[in-house]
């Protein structure tokens, strides 16, 4: 299977995961909805707003009768009550959100009229436009009409507006669960303190991939398992893993080398491969792929490989099988401080420091199997195919 370019194996992995389709919705309370994707749209309850109200601290007048000459201040309206009503000739304080009095047609905000006493005067060379300053009844939306889509996460802001159409249960997809395998007879529990031997090295994917995706509040559970470079082993992990997750990754063994068993094993298994091969540095031997409805990514053993497939192509994989109705959010654009001078025919990954805004440093690294130099970075900018220059380029946090 030839190498892809990276956007036509983004849109590949995509694909493949929308076809594995999304896990099960289940209904929370509304504060345990936080950063949960929403598994059916919430409508308005009612007309938004309920009834006109005024947009302005000001006075509720009609608009003829002050701009023809002085009113009868004749009291306030009060908010949170039903709407007063307005006699002909006369005027009502009016505070922002107070219901407009029933006959009311304008505010006057308080810095174009006078009150003196009980007597309202529009100021001289003041132009009093009817109806300014009124939010009318359904000007938001009306009462059944979309407040917020299915597959959008509940952001403070999507909290605001399901308090205020009394969701107290919010109907959320459920939290995904990831299967992480990392493959390897070199790799070591990262937690065992004793220096290794030379020829050994602690497992430093699954942490990365732990963090990456563990502190999602659309994740629920990212299990993490080694494989050993056995051919049995690897069909029997990812088989189980299958089993017990909603996605797996794995790390390593997915290129041509002797012991890269991860394509063979997905095949075994009955899998289909949809991409083997992304035209990227990092991550060339990236391989895509879906077995028993379920998606299965493998990216390339070195930790800079890891994190950066991971970032771009795992998390859309992940957030399309949580529910999201949008792949991944949009990137934001850096510029380079010194600029890309060594063109090269691949999509590039270049872990980078935010230094101000909109302004990176790209960080100084030895190759993908370096963990020291991208560690001090955000992120990684992705610097397209023969491109050369200070950009602006895509900037991509490794948080996802």
């Amino acid at each position: 299977m030839a190498a892809m370019e990276f956007p036509d194996a983004l849109r590949v992995a995509v694909d493949a995961a929308r076809a594995c389709g999304t896990v099960e919705a289940e209904t929370v309370p509304r504060p345990d909805a936080a950063g949960r994707v929403l598994a059916s749209a919430a409508l308005l309850d009612r007309d938004s707003p309920s009834c006109d109200v005024s947009a302005m601290d000001g006075f509720a007048v009609r608009r003829d009768e002050l701009a023809a000459g002085p009113v009868r201040l004749a009291g306030y309206c009060r908010i949170g009550e039903e709407p007063a009503t307005l006699a002909a000739g006369e005027a009502l304080a009016i505070y922002t959100g107070c219901p407009v009095p029933t006959g009311a047609d304008t505010v006057a905000r308080l810095e174009i009229a006078t009150a003196d006493g009980d007597t309202l005067t529009l100021n001289e060379g003041e132009d009093l436009v009817a109806g300014a300053d009124i939010r009318r009844q359904g000007e938001n939306g009306r009462g059944g009409d979309e407040l917020l889509p299915a597959g959008r996460a509940v952001t403070p802001a999507a909290a605001s507006a399901l308090a205020t159409v009394g969701l107290s249960e919010v109907p959320v997809f459920r939290r995904l669960r990831v299967g992480v395998l990392t493959t390897g007879n070199e790799l070591l529990d990262a937690d065992d303190p004793a220096t290794p031997p030379a020829w050994k090295i602690r497992n430093s994917n699954g942490p990365a991939l732990a963090s990456m995706f563990g502190g999602q509040p659309w994740v629920g559970a990212v299990g993490h398992h080694g494989v050993p470079d056995d051919f049995d082993a690897t069909v029997a992990t990812i088989e189980a893993a299958i089993a017990e997750y909603d996605a797996v990754a794995l790390t390593g063994g997915v290129s041509k080398g002797a012991f890269d068993f991860v394509p063979k094993a997905i095949e075994t298994l009955g899998g289909t491969i949809h991409v083997h091969g992304v035209k990227a540095r990092p991550g060339r031997p990236t391989l895509i792929a879906t077995a028993s409805g379920k998606p299965v990514v493998g990216l390339p053993g070195n930790p800079l490989s890891v994190l950066s497939v991971a970032r771009r192509l795992l998390v859309p994989v992940l957030r399309v099988r949580a529910g999201f109705a949008v792949a991944d959010a949009p990137a934001g654009l850096v510029t380079l401080d010194e600029p890309r001078t060594k063109p090269i025919g691949l999509t590039r990954w270049w872990p980078a420091r935010l230094t101000e805004h909109g302004v990176a440093t790209l960080a100084a690294i030895k190759g993908s199997g370096d963990t020291r130099g991208p560690a001090a970075s955000d992120g990684f900018v992705e610097v397209p195919p023969d491109t050369v220059g200070a950009g602006p380029f895509p900037f991509f946090a490794w948080g996802g």
